[in-house]
Formats: structure tokens, C-alpha cells, sequence
């Protein structure tokens, strides 16, 4: 939808969370450089903080520009407060894997699952569903690698500049050399959750103390995108998480 000049919201030229985490996490031959179970995870609080940090914007019948809420965290739970499409494919999946399919009338549009739960959930196809959007995005590449009578599908960036791109800001953020945004500390607390402080190149003894701050930054800024941090890197460190198989 086009509005007027000064009306709507700057646009968000950023990729989704879940797409810099995807980048930062794999290599430039789209090998994963994480346990498949934890990334799968990861890239689930990842799909659930980018509902929060990444809000759509309408135009109420009054010409009220709104920012669209479809998801809430509200204490441990997780609430679907608007199912409608969107024209994001992931998010939209995200959205009635949560209960949003299930709605039938106006009294039955909130539905509410347990963040643990809503993450256990979302991860069984998270990887599935961030690898096909970035393809249909363009962003990546399929490529299928063949060995020992088996076959395996691999996504490298069709740039391979995004992922220094990603890693810049996130060390440039990390160092303070640029100012923190919600967004790229998020970013920082899931890769100090996956344990990948090796993806960033930066050689500090006290690279997962400066990791820690950016999610402090997350808990003063957002404390719901806290929540769902915390709640994924606890299912990470577990080892029986039940989306592994």
C-alpha cells in the first residue's frame, strides 16, 4: 500500500532476524557451522523475535498509519492476536503453526501457547521454512551435495557478501564502534546461545562477557524478545529437546 509522504514509517531495508542469523551460521558453501537441532532452534526464537522487532504498518479506516500487532508475548506465553496473511511467507507459517489457522470468529482470535512450547514447535520446520523463503527470495541458492549414497541440500548466499555484511555490524555493534539496535543485540544473544563465537573473527578474551551485554541491551530495550532469548538458549543447552529428529 502507497501512502503519503511523511504518513508511514521509514521502511525497514534490514532482512528479517532469521535470515542474519541463517547467514552468520553458515558458511559461503552453505555448509550449517552448528548442531542441526540447536540452529533449528535458534532460527524459531529467531522467527518469533522478528514478529516483535519487525512490525507490519496499515492504514486503519480513519487513515491512521498502525502498526499491524499479530503476535505478543505476554509472561510464558505466547498469544496469536491477528491471523491474517501478511505476504510474508515464513512469518504467515509461523503465525498458524501457532493456532492462528484455527480461528473462526472474532471471539476465537487470540490463541495462546507456552514460549517453550511455541518454540519446540516452530522449530520442527524452521529450517525447512528459512532455507525455502530465502530461495524463493533469491538470497540463496540451492545446491544438492552427494555422498556416501546420500544426498544433502545446501543454501549459499547467491552473495556471499552477506554474511560480512552481517558479521560487520554485529562486531562493529559488539566493539562500539556503531550504535546498538535491538535487532543486531538480539542477533549477538543467539550466537552466544549456539556457542559460534568463532564465526565472528574477532580474537577478545572477553568476547561472550560483550555478548552478554548485547542481551542485557535486549531485556532494557524489549524484555519480551528477553524472554524469548532466554527461553531458546535454555532449549539449546538442553539435550533432549524434542525437534531433533
Amino acid at each position: 500500500m502507497v501512502y503519503p509522504i511523511g504518513e508511514a514509517p521509514p521502511p525497514n531495508l534490514r532482512q528479517p532476524l532469521r535470515v542474519e542469523l541463517f547467514f552468520l551460521t553458515h558458511s559461503e558453501t552453505g555448509e550449517p557451522l552448528a548442531h542441526a537441532g540447536a540452529l533449528a532452534v535458534a532460527l524459531a526464537g529467531a522467527v518469533i523475535i522478528d514478529h516483535l522487532l519487525r512490525p507490519l504498518w496499515r492504514q486503519t479506516p480513519d487513515h491512521q498509519i498502525q502498526p499491524f500487532e499479530r503476535l505478543r508475548v505476554v509472561g510464558p506465553q505466547v498469544i496469536v492476536l491477528n491471523p491474517d496473511v501478511s505476504g510474508d511467507p515464513v512469518a504467515d507459517w509461523a503465525i498458524t503453526a501457532l493456532g492462528g489457522a484455527r480461528v473462526r470468529s472474532v471471539s476465537e482470535r487470540q490463541r495462546s501457547t507456552a514460549m517453550r512450547e511455541a518454540i519446540r514447535t516452530l522449530a520442527v520446520h524452521a529450517y525447512e521454512r528459512t532455507t525455502a523463503g530465502l530461495y524463493a527470495g533469491d538470497l540463496a541458492r540451492e545446491v544438492i551435495k552427494r555422498g556416501l549414497g546420500r544426498a544433502r541440500r545446501l543454501y549459499p548466499p547467491t552473495d556471499p557478501g552477506n554474511i560480512a555484511r552481517v558479521r560487520g555490524r554485529l562486531c562493529s555493534v559488539l566493539t562500539g564502534y556503531i550504535h546498538p539496535d535491538p535487532q543486531t543485540d538480539a542477533l549477538g544473544g543467539l550466537i552466544r546461545a549456539l556457542d559460534l563465537t568463532s564465526v565472528l573473527y574477532l580474537d577478545r578474551p572477553d568476547l561472550r562477557d560483550l555478548l552478554a551485554r548485547m542481551t542485557a541491551r535486549v531485556e532494557e530495550h524489549d524484555p519480551a524478545v528477553h524472554q524469548i532469548l532466554t527461553a531458546t538458549d535454555d532449549l539449546i543447552a538442553g539435550t533432549a529437546v524434542p525437534v531433533y529428529g
